[in-house]
């Protein structure tokens, strides 16, 4: 899957999203399009995909519970995307340059963002003080758009940037932000 993937980028970023097509890839690669399509559904997600998911919601199933919620989602982020290097930490950066870059991808990955909220949603309920669970769906949503800042953030700066600390200083600002009651109305 990482060399189909690898290969579907260089293609798209040569030619264009919209001037390829999975036959194409599959082709390059030696797959029957059928393969392509069977391992990742679609055409956006042959760069949405990431194989190392699983590894961000163990890392992110040994903190919940354990460290404050945001604290435990912006360290398992930190540990699973920030820890890439070397090809690994150039194909992520690849691929999130190109997913902003291309309306098609950017699309979808807002679509996979719903999706992953969702999913970090139920995973914070399980772990919140009953009293507390109507925050989970807001923790979730900061928490994605503390990561799409600091991918964002990344991606603008040319990867000069260390994205360990852009995570660390979008998870800051929102956990700053909460503290020093900021979203707090004015008393009426």
């Amino acid at each position: 899957m990482r060399e189909t993937q690898r290969s579907a980028l260089e293609m798209f970023i040569d030619r264009g999203f919209t001037n390829v097509t999975v036959e194409q890839v599959a082709e390059a690669v030696g797959l029957s399009p059928s393969t392509v399509y069977r391992h990742f559904g679609t055409k956006e997600h042959l760069v949405l995909w990431d194989e190392h998911a699983a590894d961000i919601d163990s890392a992110l199933g040994k903190r919940l519970g354990v460290q404050p919620p945001l604290d435990a989602i912006r360290d398992a982020l930190v540990e699973s995307l920030a820890g890439r290097s070397g090809d690994e930490g150039r194909l992520l950066f690849q691929r999130v340059s190109y997913i902003y870059a291309t309306v098609e991808l950017h699309a979808a990955a807002v679509e996979a963002d719903f999706r992953s909220r969702d999913e970090l949603t139920a995973a914070l309920e399980l772990v919140l003080p009953v009293e507390r669970r109507r925050a989970a769906p807001v923790l979730a949503g900061a928490a994605m758009v503390a990561l799409d800042v600091a991918l964002d953030r990344w991606r603008t700066s040319e990867g000069s940037q260390p994205l360990e600390d852009l995570l660390v200083e979008a998870f800051g600002t929102i956990i700053e932000l909460g503290t020093i009651g900021v979203w707090r109305s004015p008393a009426r």
